[in-house]
């Protein structure tokens, strides 16, 4: 065997399965402790958002539910303390304003943008925890590498609202566009002329809206500029004079008249649009299909049909309501009664129809058309007085009104009115806004001034919050299953709770949303009583029906902590006389919560915990100074001349220079 041979006997390892055994433990080994680290670390985060989670640039992961929840209550707070600010150009003038998305009357709050925290904390912990623990492990490795990055999805506007706030700082500046049309003056002899048409220019609202909405949805304060687009007219001139030998035929069959029999007295009612009348409202309207034609102003005949007509038709549906008597006993007090309500939508196209037919024809054109009604059918009616089922007290809620403003305790009153003696049926959801609108001075309701923008002005509905809040104790000592609550955005005295005197037993109205509902579901027919005391300031509503043997209470408030209002807001304006100031009050912020406990008839027992965020509010105030004149000075550097600044862009008006730096703000 030579040298080389030899050498490398000595170092060949025989074959052997227990090495091999060996090497594949290791490799199970450390395979097993990359999985187990892996599991681990998906385990560690099973109640925490995952690691790289963000909203925009702001990293969430790690959060867990309370931590994550605060966050995102005190971002909405700093957001709505910043407000909405908007910039605008006028005349070769710079503008802007800044709109604060709260609105605070005297116990009640108007949200102009929401967010739903609890949803927005739920879709984000719940985020790479679906799937095998696998996947689950491997995702939560994922987003630590690869971070994932969220927009809140919650966000809600007031697009309504909104809108006519922003209006009331630029609508000076619009143009509405103008359609050609014609202008009768006289019809015997006819006489007429034609007007021109024009573009407009309008601001876009709904594009402003939605940039509010994608703003705040990346907890960035927004800051919108305000565009505008061009409108171009429908009607032109030359599609007017196509159609002038017409019209002098669309007054030859003289009046219109609409025509109605009441179903009860079978009276006949009518109501003639004259000549003249049709005279005032003819205009000129593109008809699909066949060009243009003259028909009737449907705004003005709108305005005509749900005043003139619908005060002499339409009847208020009644449902039936009941109260007990001293002796415990269920009797009606009101028997119930279907409504009747004129059609005015349905009734605008059918005129506007008639009149049009003139354009078209000279032959067969009616001269008078029926009146479309439509009836309202009660809730609840007389006839379910009978087997109600109500025989003792479920539970009651009260609340303190004290020192009310006279407006408040006026709409307070009115709410209660509205809500004594309402029969809820087994398996329905009680709405609070459904039985207390509308909320109008037809409605019964009453304004109350709060400061908005740079001056004071009405706002009708005060007090709804507290018959919310009401309800909702009702509700809970009823042990009635609770389906809508929102408390209200701010601290006020009149929903502490009586317990104890901390907030975080409240329930806000306001139309659309947020409403106040609970779920009948005791099998039986319910009924609500109210109690006013002006003297005292007390509201109590009670809840009648047959008990089930259920028992419903809830835990003292608690507040986790209480937030500072900070400083005072100071707002010049020219709306008060110089040296003049209001000031609402502030408010300081707070997180509470309490435990519903319902105790059912089968021996279980449910607890629910509300928490409610109340947002710091600091005092506002408005201070009345001499009105300032802005001017752009020239490229020359001349001086200001108020008559000196720059053109207002084509199709808009120049409006007051006092509008160039604009505040809404709530009182």
């Amino acid at each position: 065997m030579s040298f080389f041979q030899k050498w490398f006997a000595e170092r060949t390892v025989p074959f052997s399965w227990r090495r091999i055994w060996i090497a594949v433990i290791v490799v199970f080994l450390v395979f097993g402790i990359g999985f187990s680290g892996l599991f681990a670390h998906a385990h560690a985060y099973r109640d925490q958002v995952l690691p790289g989670v963000r909203i925009a640039d702001i990293s969430v992961g790690g959060m867990r539910e309370a931590e994550l929840k605060t966050f995102l209550q005190d971002m909405n707070d700093k957001l709505m303390g910043e407000g909405l600010r908007f910039s605008y150009e006028q005349g070769g003038i710079e503008k802007s304003f800044v709109l604060y998305p709260v609105i605070v009357t005297e116990g009640s709050t108007i949200e102009l943008l929401r967010l739903d925290e609890d949803a927005e904390v739920a879709r984000l912990l719940a985020y790479g925890k679906e799937g095998s623990v696998v996947e689950r492990a491997i995702r939560a490795m994922y987003t630590r590498v690869r971070p994932q990055t969220f927009a809140l999805s919650t966000v809600q506007a007031d697009k309504e609202r909104i809108t006519k706030e922003i209006q009331s700082v630029v609508h000076a500046y619009e143009t509405e566009v103008q359609n050609a049309d014609v202008s009768v003056t006289r019809l015997d002899p006819l006489e007429y002329a034609i007007t021109s048409s024009s573009p407009g220019v309008i601001y876009n609202y709904e594009d402003t809206v939605g940039r509010l909405i994608a703003a705040w949805s990346q907890l960035s304060a927004p800051d919108v500029r305000l565009t505008t687009r061009v409108t171009e007219p429908i009607v032109r001139e030359p599609d007017v004079e196509a159609l002038l030998a017409r019209l002098p035929h669309v007054f030859d069959d003289g009046a219109l008249s609409i025509t109605y029999t009441d179903p009860h007295t079978r009276q006949d009612l009518s109501w003639r649009l004259s000549p003249d009348r049709l005279r005032e409202w003819i205009t000129v309207q593109k008809r699909d299909g066949e060009g243009f034609v003259f028909g009737l102003n449907r705004d003005a005949l709108f305005a005509y049909v749900t005043s003139t007509i619908s005060e002499h038709v339409n009847v208020e549906a009644k449902n039936a309501k009941f109260e007990i008597n001293e002796a415990g006993k269920v009797v009606e007090f009101q028997g119930s009664r279907p409504g009747l309500t004129v059609d005015a939508e349905k009734m605008v196209d059918i005129v506007n129809e008639a009149f049009i037919q003139r354009t078209l024809h000279d032959e067969g054109i009616a001269t008078q058309v029926p009146l479309e009604v439509m009836q309202v059918e009660p809730d609840i009616s007389t006839g379910e007085v009978n087997d109600l089922g109500i025989t003792e007290v479920l539970g009651a809620g009260i609340s303190d009104f004290s020192g009310s403003p006279a407006n408040r305790i006026k709409n307070i009153q009115n709410g209660a009115r509205k809500l004594n003696g309402v029969l809820i049926k087994p398996g329905d959801d009680f709405s609070a806004i459904t039985y207390t609108q509308p909320y109008t001075l037809e409605g019964g309701y009453l304004p109350e001034l709060v400061i908005k923008g740079d001056e004071i002005k009405p706002e009708i509905g005060g007090g709804l919050c507290q018959i919310g809040t009401t309800l909702f104790r009702m509700a809970m000592n009823s042990g009635m299953p609770i389906t809508q609550r929102r408390n209200h955005s701010l601290v006020v005295s009149y929903y502490n709770d009586p317990a104890n005197g901390l907030p975080g037993t409240d329930a806000t109205i306001y139309e659309p949303a947020p409403d106040f509902r609970f779920k009948n579901d005791t099998g039986n027919y319910i009924l609500i009583q109210t109690s006013v005391n002006v003297d005292t300031g007390k509201l109590m509503f009670t809840l009648w029906g047959t008990s089930d043997g259920r028992k419903g209470h809830y835990t003292k408030p608690s507040v986790s902590r209480w937030i500072p209002y900070g400083e005072t807001r100071i707002i010049e304006t020219t709306k008060p006389a110089p040296g003049e100031k209001e000031c609402q009050k502030a408010y300081r912020g707070a997180d509470a919560s309490f435990t519903y406990v319902r105790e059912l008839p089968d021996g279980t027992k449910e607890e629910r915990v509300f928490e409610s965020h109340y947002r710091p509010l600091p005092q506002i105030c408005l201070v009345g100074v001499e009105e300032k004149t802005q001017c752009q000075e020239t490229e020359s550097g001349a001086g200001c001349n108020p008559d000196e600044g720059g053109e207002a862009p084509e199709g808009t008006s120049a409006g007051s220079e006092e509008d160039a730096d604009t505040l809404i703000i709530p009182e």
